[in-house]
């Protein structure tokens, strides 16, 4: 028996393969071990060296004469608490204020927001609205109300002589108390607080006028409430609170911002004070504000500080804040840069204290200035003093969040949320004598630097490298003279490393934005590190020089506010990076036009004060069309150079030279580079191979489509000249193995044919079942009919056998699968009148369109194998003459040998060899043969491994013809394109189709975290070819059976969803195919299981 085409019978070229397999993906799993080594073992960055204020502690004087804790509370209970009103001040705006209100809005009766301000030249109202805040109050389930609090705040401070000339007015005063109550009408209608201070004491009876017809006009279940300063003899109390609902006295500022450094409300100072109240209030109407905040003196003036700022100072200054048992308040000192600081601060522990006075005096109504500034014990001590127990204020945490400090947009977090601790000791009225703090607690802090000079700019820009824009930007960066920090994307950078290399070599800096620019407030620490990572390695094998330099995707200014913006920062500030803000954000990503672009960066640019800079500039050269970004730069650099500014990398903007800012690599780390050189090189070439594979077959997918139709139709539309009637003798040959389903209908139809004096020839190839046994019961009175049973040696075998008992001109072989119209035999026959054919092919049908995966066959058989013989016929290329339906001269096959036995797909080689010997090939496709398809994905992929090892025997087989061009039909189209689409096509085609399955994913989740506007990449182009192959495809599946002569109805959307599943199994027996040839193995004949469910008759019928 002759061996078959890639049979190894010793076993050693699988050995070898297997071996080579297994090296090779061995050095893919230690390199890519390697590569994620060198990922995983990035050096940590240096830091660069920032400007930091230098703090150090001090003595604090203590507050000398104050009356000592026997004092601290009053000696008698003057009245009988009947209320116990809770109320908040809140600052619209403010997160602190919003945070506190979140956590304790169960505690609070009334929220006073500072909403309204009667200020201006006319004196009218102007309201600072809070979204947030009347988002909390519509919808957070609570039990408080908001009565919006009335000021007079101007620009230079409290506008008490305006106030008190709007006073004396009466229409001016009616029309303030008609908008007034308007105001509260529309906002929920609880009431007002009024907070008018600095007020001369002239103006006091026009105030109380006021105050009573505000009263009036409002409905009588809204409140009126006042505040009241403490201390000032000029404020009548008892005439206020007949005005009124609710008097509040703030009891607080003993000494004040304006004045020296003291307690802020001292114990027997404040005991005094709300004594007074009360003697002068009814306690219904009395309320007493208590202090929680800190002021910070230093020279002539005092900035106000919430207690967690306070607290921060004195870590910083490494200052312990100490329990004055003199005034009962705590204080401590410290320097920064040599400048001199006292703070004193109102806490819990003072707070407690005031608390039990209150609850002595009768006093439930206690008010709390401010909400956002308090020691976060405060809240303890209140539901101690409603409880009747003490507050346990040991644990201190800070609840502001963060705590931004400085000028710049260089930023430096230089502290993390930390609990702190204290100790107290309470006396046996409760009353706290002694506070020690352990340890302070810290919020995030963020240092910001680079502020110093606003002259000086940076130009900053995101997303890139973009191989489009980059470079032009890059062009007007150069012509300009100006250099810039370019904040790239690693996956952007892999695939034009060059401009990396460009960057540098212009002078630019090179910060990270992560590898794929993912919201690092999702991601692990670990994905964080790595997405930081690759990048670093990226730019690391490309220029030599390392990144210091940081910003976070989605990190929009220099003021992190919350976790979501700050873990990041500190994961990446951990590994070494300076994080780089920005001020300045034209927002040119949404593209709003080259002119906006340049308005709003000089505008943002002149926005810069002490408080504020404005030195970096938000660009972007990648993340979408940037023709406006691109448009608008050259404008905006000669503007701002016009106007004397300087622009500088961001490094620059505080003090850090370039060599320190992208640093050259140490020697020690060349190893690891060059493992990431090699690394990104191979990704980068595979990332450009994929794409250009994808490109390149899809385009040689549709040329083909396109050229196979337009070939078929115009051989439809040729004058071909019909054969003569021509009527040889004809030998049918039916090789069967275990066919005793299928063997009689297919005999019975072949002998139902219009053909005279037929020889039927069953070759039982060795089967197991009823075969032989059928043909003998059948048929064993027909002497047309002759039966071989054989020993099992092959489908080839048996042929060649038959064809020795076969006395026809024409032998035709078909499968026992397989039925023939009528007149098949007759229309094949007919073709050999010309003495050069030597195969005549017919046209193959499916006759078993049970179920979706044979009505998916049968598309294809139409679609594509009956396209392509119609196409190759006139250029004498055709590959192959089926074996359910073709005919053979015997003297072609005397010629070749007969069937040849080394190849699984005997009907291809057939075709191939007796081309080669010079006889020609032609195809009839009105011979319409029926043929049982699998009628399961199994089974399918069993009979197509079968073909495809089959196709590649024969293909390899006839090598020699490509390179001989002989015959010439065969060697320059028939094989090439068989090569190139049935084998090299279908084995790179799962490569294409991920490829495209990993760039919509990639696109979708772009999308998701940036919106279309920033995406970027080649979906859109992968698409539109996509898109195009399938059109052309669904056109020319059109044609197809448009030229089929029993014109059956055109499933285009069975077209289309077989090319997106159905060829997923082609590509696997591809490869399987491709295994088996390397491998050297040894497969069989493969027989389908058959059903016996082809009717001729009615499958001609429903086509």
């Amino acid at each position: 028996m002759t061996r078959p085409i890639f049979f190894d019978p010793t076993g050693r070229r699988s050995v070898l393969a297997k071996r080579s397999l297994a090296l090779l993906f061995l050095a893919i799993v230690l390199g890519a071990i390697a590569f994620a080594t060198t990922l995983v073992m990035v050096p940590r960055q240096r830091e660069l060296e920032l400007p930091q204020p230098r703090y150090a502690s001090a003595a604090l004087h203590g507050a000398h004469g104050l009356q000592g804790l026997k004092s601290w509370l009053p000696r008698l209970h003057h009245h009988a608490n009947t209320t116990s009103l809770s109320i908040g001040f809140y600052q619209p705006g403010s997160d602190g204020s919003f945070f506190s209100l979140s956590r304790h809005a169960d505690q609070l009766d009334w929220v006073v927001p500072a909403t309204i301000n009667v200020t201006g030249a006319d004196r009218t109202i102007a309201v600072t609205n809070d979204s947030r805040l009347d988002a909390f109050a519509a919808k957070s389930p609570h039990r408080f109300h908001v009565l919006p609090m009335v000021q007079n705040v101007s620009e230079d401070g409290w506008d008490g002589q305006g106030i008190a000339h709007l006073l004396e007015s009466r229409p001016r005063r009616a029309m303030l108390v008609r908008q007034l109550v308007d105001y509260s009408a529309q906002h929920g209608g609880a009431g007002l607080v009024m907070d008018f201070e600095n007020l001369p004491a002239s103006s006091m009876p026009a105030y109380l006028h006021f105050l009573h017809e505000l009263n009036t006009a409002l409905p009588t279940d809204a409140q009126l409430a006042v505040t009241a300063p403490a201390g000032d003899p000029a404020w009548p109390l008892e005439a206020m609170a007949k005005a009124t609902d609710k008097v509040i006295v703030m009891a607080y500022d003993e000494h004040w911002q304006s004045g020296s450094a003291g307690p802020i409300a001292s114990q027997g100072w404040y005991l005094s004070q709300v004594e007074d109240a009360a003697r002068r209030i009814a306690p219904d109407r009395l309320v007493i504000a208590l202090g929680s905040y800190a002021y910070d003196w230093h020279g002539k003036e005092a900035d106000a500080l919430a207690i967690n700022e306070a607290w921060l100072a004195a870590h910083d200054s490494d200052a312990k804040p100490t329990f004055d048992k003199a005034s009962g308040n705590t204080g401590f000192a410290y320097s920064i840069d040599g400048s001199q600081h006292t703070v004193w601060m109102l806490d819990a522990a003072t707070n407690w204290n005031e608390m039990l006075a209150l609850g002595r005096l009768g006093v439930g109504n206690i008010a709390l200035w401010r909400l956002g500034t308090e020691d976060p014990g405060y809240w303890s001590d209140l539901a101690a003093l409603r409880s009747g127990k003490t507050p346990d204020l040991s644990r201190l945490a800070s609840e502001s969040g963060n705590d931004v400090e400085g000028n710049g947009e260089i930023l430096r977090i230089t502290a993390t949320p930390v609990a702190g601790a204290r100790t107290l000791r309470f006396d046996s009225q409760h009353l706290i004598r002694e506070e020690t703090y352990s340890a302070l607690p810290t919020p995030f802090v963020v240092r910001r630097s680079g502020g110093a000079d606003p002259k000086l700019l940076a130009l900053t820009f995101d997303d890139g490298p973009d191989p489009q824009w980059t470079p032009k930007v890059l062009s007007t960066l150069e012509g300009a003279h100006v250099p810039a920090t370019f904040f790239v994307i690693g996956e952007n950078a892999l695939v034009r490393p060059e401009l990396l290399r460009r960057m540098v070599a212009d002078g630019d800096e090179i910060g990270n934005h992560t590898y794929t620019h993912p919201n690092l407030a999702n991601a692990s620490d670990r994905g964080t590190s790595l997405e930081l990572n690759a990048t670093q390695r990226l730019v690391e094998a490309f220029t030599g020089h390392s990144m210091t330099l940081f910003r976070a995707p989605y990190f929009g200014d220099a003021e992190p506010t919350t976790a979501d913006e700050l873990q990041p920062a500190l994961n990446a500030q951990k590994a070494g990076y300076t994080i780089v803000g920005l001020h300045v954000d034209p927002n040119d990503w949404q593209n709003p036009g080259a002119d906006a672009i340049v308005k709003q960066v000089i505008d943002q640019v002149h926005g810069a004060s002490e408080e504020s800079s404005r030195n970096v500039i938000l660009l972007h050269d990648g993340g979408g069309n940037r023709a406006q970004t691109v448009a608008a730069l050259p404008r905006i650099i000669s503007a701002l150079k016009g106007e004397g500014y300087h622009f500088v990398t961001a490094s620059q903007l505080v003090g850090v030279p370039p060599a320190q800012a992208m640093p050259k690599l140490a020697p020690s780390d060349l190893t690891a580079v060059r493992i990431d050189v090699a690394a990104f090189v191979v990704l980068h070439f595979l990332g450009l191979g994929v794409t250009w594979l994808f490109f390149l077959a899809i385009s040689l997918g549709i040329a083909r489509a396109v050229m196979m139709a337009g070939l078929a139709w115009w051989q439809s539309r040729s004058l071909r000249e019909a054969p003569p009637e021509y009527r040889p003798t004809v030998s049918v040959i039916i090789p069967a193995w275990n066919e005793e389903r299928v063997i009689a209908a297919s005999v019975e139809r072949v002998l139902a044919s219009d053909y005279p004096a037929l020889q039927v020839i069953v070759a039982d190839d060795g089967s197991t079942d009823g075969t032989s046994r059928v043909i003998r019961e059948r048929f064993g009175d027909n002497s047309a009919v002759t039966l071989l049973t054989l020993r099992n040696g092959g489908k080839a075998s048996a042929l060649n056998r038959a064809l020795e008992h076969a006395s026809g001109e024409v032998v035709i072989a078909l499968d026992a699968d397989t039925q023939f119209e009528p007149l098949t035999i007759r229309r094949l026959a007919r073709w050999f009148a010309d003495s050069q054919i030597g195969a005549v092919a017919g046209d193959a049908r499916v006759g078993n369109r049970v179920n979706l995966v044979t009505r998916w066959q049968a598309v294809e058989y139409i679609t594509a194998q009956n396209l392509e013989r119609r196409a190759l016929a006139g250029f004498e290329a055709m590959t192959v003459v089926p074996g359910a339906v073709g005919a053979w001269r015997r003297a072609a096959l005397d010629s070749v040998g007969g069937y040849p036995e080394n190849t699984l797909a005997e009907d291809q080689d057939l075709t191939i060899a007796i081309q080669r010997k010079g006889w020609r090939v032609t195809y009839d496709p009105r011979a319409v043969a029926w043929t049982e398809a699998p009628e399961s994905f199994r089974s399918l992929a069993k009979q197509r491994y079968r073909w495809a090892f089959g196709t590649l025997q024969c293909l390899w087989k006839h090598r020699a013809v490509i390179t001989s061009r002989q015959p010439a039909g065969l060697g320059l189209i028939g094989l090439p394109q068989a090569w190139l689409f049935q084998i090299v096509f279908a084995a790179i085609s799962p490569l294409i189709d991920a490829a495209l399955v990993i760039s919509i994913i990639s696109t979708v989740a772009r999308v998701v975290q940036h919106g279309w506007a920033q995406t970027q990449g080649d979906l859109g182009t992968m698409a539109l070819h996509w898109s195009a192959f399938c059109a052309i495809d669904v056109a020319c599946g059109w044609i197809a059976y448009r030229l089929d002569d029993k014109r059956p109805t055109y499933p285009a959307g069975l077209l289309i969803a077989q090319r997106l599943v159905y060829r997923q199994i082609m590509y696997w027996v591809v490869l399987r195919a491709l295994a088996s040839a390397i491998g050297g193995w040894v497969v069989g004949w493969g027989k389908l299981d058959r059903s016996g469910s082809v009717d001729a008759t009615v499958a001609g019928a429903r086509s």
